[in-house]
């Protein structure tokens, strides 16, 4: 009886799951290509939707990017290919319309193909000399913007051919009109529109672009967008196996859409970049509607005056300026000199590229790195108190040089400091005293130190262009010597300084810094074995250098000292002299050594903090190829001017 119903039950699962594999069978193979048919005319149906990049807004909402509407030119892609399918179409239509023989109006149709791509050409020339300010282009820009134009249709032909080879069937974006010419203000696009009429598969459509109506300001931190490449379609996009047309038209790029290239405009793409909506029409209605979602805002720490106000105390000489929030770290300001307009990135690049002296493209305060000189003198300090090889009353005698005459000598006074304890040779900037702390300390211990306060790392913003810092962890005792005054075997960015600096500031409480709310790696945080006495001892040796009569930065000071306590310590760094690549060979060669555009000279560092008692903020300034004076003369003026901004009741931050 068992076996009987056993057999029965076992008899209608094959008899289902043969049923199944039958409805299966049915459905791919008798109705395959019915439904794949009805699938691919539903997608004829559908419009897709573009979605607006998010803002990126300073830390007291100021914009500081945007989507600003525009207009672009629009060409069919089968206008492109020259397919013949849709040419015929496009005669039969021109026949009926004109009400003229098929001959007729193939030579109508072949005047408007030639229309359309002039009109083209007319429309590139047009927003390049909009955007290059300019009334006419000279011949090589000319041809540069239509060089470009062609650029841009090979690449739309070629990603609509590699997908379709993908795919295995013609896809959707081959039926369809694509950017060619972005941007367009409105003058502009009327114009064209009135000769739309004479052209095939072109039109004008609304669209947006990307502004930042700071220019030039923070165009280092915010970075720029450009349309995408060959390579973020492959590493961002997905294929066809990984998900249907709708799953692909929300999240993958299109050729013609626009992508963080550096800055936080790269660091937080994914906040930034909107999904794309669509719309299906059935009987010439909406039947599905779902509307695009624009990008996140992504809110920065910086603040957009301070920085406009930072770059204005440059004064046109090439460096940079770092501020932090001491309690957080968060970069309140990051000033890299000279700067560019990020709105004129795309017309500029070749001739910011061509800069091998100023290098405007290069972002200092991240990466580019330095020999921090005098400036690791405080964290030479920290690590020799830490590590119990000095005490804040330990002296040593300056005699002008360390061990013998003509070696290891003493920068700040030929004839030498006498004897000083480590409060006054902080404030006084005696190498001789910190040679010998290096000597005490050795290179291995010292830069465990150093790399405690995260100068091996990349500072950890998340930017795209951050760089680490070189620490050595073995080398000679002179090498340690050196590396106690900044000098020697290591270079670090501004903003690596800066922040060792807000870690003394705070007493050892090391945290990486912070420069977007949306975006960017999770902060680190921890304590280096640093006690609160040693950190005071450091803190008043580095105030007596604005506050005391021998200090380095006092004389840059006393004139116009700020109500505010401020710490601070000078440095002066030799590098080698900066010879430009100009043939771009990747190589110094013989002309370019001996040419006048050959940058010599020191590299001028004020670094410190304040208020003394409370430290709220940190700064680092680096003033490069200095020839007359050091950091405290070059750089000084720069930290005090800076203090007093933080004072100003409109910033407030020192109040």
């Amino acid at each position: 009886m068992y076996k009987n119903r056993l057999k029965i039950f076992i008899a209608i699962v094959i008899l289902m799951f043969v049923g199944v594999v039958l409805r299966l069978g049915y459905l791919q193979i008798v109705k395959g290509d019915a439904y794949r048919l009805q699938y691919t005319e539903m997608l004829r149906n559908i419009k897709s939707l573009p979605a607006l990049r998010g803002r990126i807004l300073d830390r007291n909402g100021y914009i500081l990017a945007y989507d600003e509407p525009c207009y672009s030119l629009y060409l069919d892609y089968r206008l492109l290919t020259s397919n013949e399918k849709w040419a015929k179409r496009q005669v039969r239509a021109i026949s009926r319309e004109l009400s003229i023989p098929s001959d007729r109006a193939e030579r109508v149709f072949r005047l408007r193909v030639d229309t359309t791509f002039r009109l083209a050409e007319e429309a590139a020339r047009r927003s390049a000399r909009k955007d290059m300010g300019v009334e006419e282009l000279s011949p090589s820009q000319d041809a540069a913007v239509l060089e470009d134009l062609q650029s841009t249709i090979s690449r739309i032909i070629w990603n609509m051919k590699r997908q379709e080879k993908i795919v295995g069937m013609t896809v959707r974006g081959q039926r369809q009109a694509h950017r060619i010419v972005a941007g367009l203000d409105e003058n502009t696009a009327v114009a064209l529109r009135g000769k739309i009429d004479k052209t095939v598969g072109a039109s004008i459509r609304p669209d947006n672009r990307r502004r930042y109506p700071y220019r030039s300001t923070a165009c280092h931190i915010i970075g720029f967008t450009t349309q995408v490449w060959k390579e973020d379609l492959d590493r961002h996009n997905i294929s066809a196996g990984e998900g249907d047309w709708f799953a692909r038209n929300e999240v993958n790029y299109r050729d013609g859409d626009m992508i963080g290239r550096g800055g936080i405009e790269m660091m937080s793409e994914q906040y930034l970049r909107g999904k794309r909506g669509y719309q299906i029409r059935q009987d010439r209605k909406i039947a599905e509607d779902r509307r695009a979602q624009q990008g996140q805002d992504v809110h920065l720490t910086i603040d957009i005056r301070l920085q406009k106000d930072i770059e204005a105390l440059m004064g046109g000489r090439n460096g940079c300026v770092v501020v932090l929030g001491v309690p957080n770290r968060e970069v309140l300001a990051m000033v890299s000199v000279p700067t560019y307009d990020i709105n004129r990135y795309q017309q500029d690049f070749e001739k910011l590229l061509a800069d091998k002296v100023n290098l405007p493209l290069l972002h200092r305060a991240v990466k580019k790195l330095y020999p921090p000189g005098s400036t690791m003198k405080p964290l030479a300090a920290i690590a020799s108190l830490g590590v119990g090889a000095i005490t804040p009353g330990t002296e040593y005698t300056c005699r002008g040089y360390l061990h013998e005459p003509d070696s290891f000598r003493c920068w700040h006074r030929r004839g030498g400091h006498g004897s000083l304890d480590m409060i006054d040779a902080l404030k006084r900037s005696c190498n001789v005293y910190f040679y010998w702390v290096g000597e005490k300390l050795g290179i291995e211990m010292l830069g465990e130190w150093l790399r405690g306060f995260g100068l091996a790392d990349r500072p950890g913003t998340g930017l795209p262009e951050e760089l680490a810092g070189h620490v050595p962890k073995r080398g000679t005792v002179g090498e340690s010597r050196l590396l106690a005054i900044g000098q020697g075997p290591m270079d670090a960015t501004p903003l690596h300084v800066a922040n060792a600096i807000a870690t003394i500031a705070a007493s050892g409480e090391f945290r990486s810094p912070i420069i977007a709310l949306e975006g960017g790696p999770k902060p680190v945080r921890r304590q280096l074995p640093v006690s609160s006495k040693h950190a005071e001892a450091v803190r008043l040796g580095m105030r007596k250098v604005v506050s005391e009569s021998g200090g380095t930065a006092n004389k840059y000071f006393r004139a116009n000292m700020p109500g505010t306590a401020v710490c601070a310590k000078t440095g002066t760094a030799t590098v080698q002299p900066h010879i430009p690549d100009l043939n771009g060979n990747g190589r110094a060669d013989p002309e370019e050594r001996t040419s006048n555009m050959v940058l010599r000279g020191d590299m001028a560092w004020c670094v410190g903090f304040a208020p003394y008692n409370s430290p709220k903020y940190a700064f680092a300034i680096v003033v490069e190829y200095v020839t007359v004076g050091g950091g405290g003369a070059n750089a000084g003026p720069i930290a005090r001017d800076l203090i007093h901004l933080l004072e100003n009741p409109q910033y407030g931050y020192l109040k």
